[in-house]
C-alpha cells in the first residue's frame, strides 16, 4: 500500500519491534528516583483569567514554576463553569508553543478542559539549567547531552512530573474526571513517555512521536532535530569518541523505552513519508506499547505534517474514552 521513501515497506513497518540495545539498565531506577523527588515539589502557579470572546468557555494564562524555578507559560482552556471534567495536558512540537485558545476549542466542545505549557527554552519559556557544554550546532538536543542527569529533555521531564502531580491535586483549577496526554512531533514523544511515567493516564494520542529510537533515527532521519546529534558528531567529534555516552543519555529520554509502561488506549499516526520522524522509528515504539486498546493510523503520501482527516479521528477516539465508564 502506498510508497515507502527511505525506510521499510508497510509490511515490515507492521512487524518492526527491535530489540531496545540502548535501554540502560537503571532505567526504572533512574526514572522511579526522579519521580519520588518530582512529586514531593509544589509548584508555585498564577493563573490569570482572560476576558475571552468565546462565551461558553473559560481561559487563563498560566506561569508556572517548576522544579528549578524556571517559569513556565501555560495556557488552560475549559468549558465555561464547570467545576470537573475530563482533562487533558497536550504538548506542542520542537520549536513550538503552548499556541492560542482557538487550537483546544475543539476539545472543549467535547466537554475537556485542556492544559498545555511552553517546553522549556522554546515558545515564551526560559530554561534556567545549566548544561555542562556547548556545541556548534544550534537547538536544545545537545544541552547536556554527555549527563544524563542533566540532560535538556531529563529535565523536560522533571517539568512534565511536576506538572502531573499539580493536575492530580487540590490546587488544579477542576476536578479531573477522566485524564489524556496529546501532541504532535515531540510532543507524541512526550505523550508517550509520559503515559508511561504515569499508570493513571486514561489514554494518549501521539501523532508522527519524535523522540523515539533513536539509533535507527541517527541512521535515516533526513531532516528535523535528529540532524543537531548527527551534525553534532561531525563538527565536535568527528571520529565518534563519544558516540556510546550520547547514546546511553539518549537512552534515558526515548519514548520507545517508555512504551512498554503504557497500559492505557493509544492512538498514533504517522506518514510513511515522513523523513522527519522515520516510519520505522514511531513502529518501534508503537509495537512496544504494551496496552493491548491500541491502533496506528497510517498515511501513504503525508510527511511530517498534520493530517486534516486525521484530526477528526482524534476526536472520535477521545470521545469514545470519554463515554467508556470506569
Amino acid at each position: 500500500m502506498g510508497r515507502h521513501v527511505g525506510d521499510f515497506p508497510l509490511k515490515e513497518l507492521q512487524a518492526y519491534q527491535p530489540e531496545l540495545v540502548n535501554r540502560p539498565a537503571d532505567f526504572d531506577i533512574f526514572w522511579s528516583e526522579q519521580k519520588n523527588r518530582m512529586t514531593t515539589i509544589k509548584p508555585k502557579v498564577v493563573m490569570e483569567w482572560r476576558d475571552y470572546s468565546v462565551p461558553t468557555v473559560e481561559v487563563a494564562d498560566i506561569v508556572f514554576e517548576s522544579w528549578d524555578r524556571t517559569p513556565l507559560k501555560g495556557l488552560f482552556v475549559k468549558p465555561k463553569s464547570v467545576k470537573e471534567c475530563p482533562v487533558i495536558l497536550s504538548f506542542h512540537g520542537y520549536t513550538g508553543s503552548r499556541g492560542l485558545p482557538i487550537d483546544y476549542l475543539k476539545w472543549a466542545a467535547l466537554g475537556v478542559a485542556v492544559v498545555t505549557f511552553d517546553i522549556r527554552g522554546q515558545g515564551d519559556s526560559p530554561d534556567f539549567a545549566q548544561y555542562g557544554n556547548g556545541s556548534r550546532i544550534p537547538g536544545w538536543m545537545l544541552n547536556g547531552i554527555q549527563n544524563p542527569e542533566n540532560y535538556y529533555y531529563t529535565n523536560v521531564y522533571r517539568d512534565i512530573l511536576v506538572q502531573l502531580s499539580w493536575i492530580r491535586s487540590s490546587d488544579f483549577p477542576v476536578m479531573v474526571t477522566k485524564f489524556g496526554l496529546v501532541g504532535s512531533s515531540q510532543g507524541g514523544g512526550l505523550a508517550l513517555s509520559a503515559a508511561g511515567l504515569d499508570n493513571n493516564v486514561d489514554f494518549v494520542v501521539a501523532d508522527f512521536p519524535f523522540i523515539a529510537h533513536f539509533e535507527r533515527a541517527l541512521d535515516i532521519a533526513l531532516n528535523g532535530p535528529c540532524l543537531e546529534i548527527v551534525n553534532y558528531f561531525k563538527w565536535n567529534d568527528p571520529q565518534y569518541k563519544t558516540y556510546d555516552q550520547v547514546m546511553q543519555t539518549l537512552g534515558y529520554i526515548d519514548c520507545a523505552h517508555f512504551c512498554d509502561s503504557i497500559s492505557c488506549p493509544a492512538l498514533l499516526a504517522i506518514g510513511l513519508e515522513d523523513s522527519v520522524t522515520p516510519p520505522s522509528t514511531v513502529f518501534a515504539a508503537y509495537n512496544h506499547i504494551h496496552s493491548s486498546d491500541k491502533r496506528i493510523e497510517v498515511y501513504p503520501q503525508f510527511p511530517h505534517e498534520i493530517v486534516p482527516s486525521h484530526e477528526e479521528k482524534k476526536l472520535e477516539f477521545v470521545m469514545s474514552q470519554l463515554q467508556k465508564e470506569d
